[in-house]
This record gives structure tokens, sequence and C-alpha cells, in this order.
């Protein structure tokens, strides 16, 4: 799949210890959710997701600009871009991707 089939997610769960939100850019909101659990944050997510928000196609002007923007990687490339730990998704985090 071609990055014409991404799609940039900010998903934000409004409890207090968790991160203020995760971009993610995917195939799929299951696609972004399951890089969120293979990148080490699934604990932050729970089975149901009614209490948590999520913004399909995000774009840098929707996000807060003095801390997620000056933070986080590039948008248009599959992976975590906030928070950032590197471009695209680890070796081990697609070895976790597919089940390894």
């Amino acid at each position: 799949m071609g990055t014409a089939n991404l799609t940039a997610f900010w998903i934000k769960r409004p409890v207090a210890n968790a991160p203020v939100g995760f971009g993610v850019t995917a195939w799929s909101l299951a696609d972004a959710l399951a890089i969120i659990r293979a990148m080490g944050y699934g604990h932050y997510l729970p089975k149901d997701l009614a209490d948590v928000q999520i913004t399909e196609g995000i774009t840098t002007s929707s996000l807060d600009q003095a801390h997620v923007v000056p933070n986080m990687g590039p948008i248009s490339v599959r992976g975590m871009w906030y928070p950032f730990a590197g471009v695209g998704i680890p070796a081990w985090g697609e070895e976790r991707l597919r089940g390894r």
C-alpha cells in the first residue's frame, strides 16, 4: 500500500497519567491502534473505545502548536509520530505487529 492510502489519526484518552495523545499515520483505525500497541503504549488503550477521542484525517494545524508539533515526527509516514521515537515503525515494532 502506498502513502495515498494512509490516514493520520490523533487518538486521545482522557486519563491523567496518559500521554497528551497519540499521533499515528496508518492504513486504518485498526492499524493505528495496532501500531500504538506494538510501540508499547497499549496499556493506555481500553478495549472499549467509547471514552477515547479519535480524530481521523488530523493535520498539523489542528494540533497543539506549542507542545505536540515541535516534538512530533513526520505525519506522512506510516507509524507513530507522537510521541516520536523514530521515523516509521522500528523492526521490533513490525515484529510485534506480525505477532512474532
